[in-house]
């Protein structure tokens, strides 16, 4: 009699739906865990801009407006002048920052983010990064 060796279709099968019930599970913590990174990459680039602005604002008597950066783009970078020790954002990041009588106001966010961070000078610096109502 001879033995025949390899798989067995049901073995296949079984083994095909453990990885298949790993990658549901994996897949939605890998997406999290991207958003995370991309929204940490925001606050960030929000906190380094802040601390360029009170630089400036201690040379100049003034804060620096910064509009231009709303319109992120994943493949380059927000450049920005006239700040020190800051050239340009990190890739798909949208800032704004907006000068009041006694501090400044600023928000980011990055494209593939899923918050929006807060930054109000006047209210002791960043307020929070708060869920999109879009996602």
């Amino acid at each position: 009699m001879s033995q025949e060796t390899g798989f067995s279709i049901i073995e296949v099968l079984v083994v095909s739906a453990i990885f298949g019930i790993l990658a549901l599970i994996a897949l939605p913590q890998y997406s999290s865990y991207q958003q995370r990174g991309y929204n940490a990459i925001a606050a960030k680039d929000l906190r380094d801009v802040a601390a360029a602005q009170e630089s400036y604002f201690g040379k100049h008597g003034a804060y620096q407006p910064i509009s231009h950066c709303g319109t992120p783009n994943v493949a380059t970078r927000c450049e920005i002048t006239n700040l020190p020790g800051i050239s340009s954002l990190s890739r798909g990041v949208a800032l704004s920052i907006a000068p009041l009588p006694h501090g400044f106001k600023g928000t980011a966010r990055h494209i593939n983010g899923s918050t929006t961070c807060r930054w109000d000078s006047t209210q002791g610096g960043l307020q929070g990064c708060s869920k999109d109502s879009a996602s």
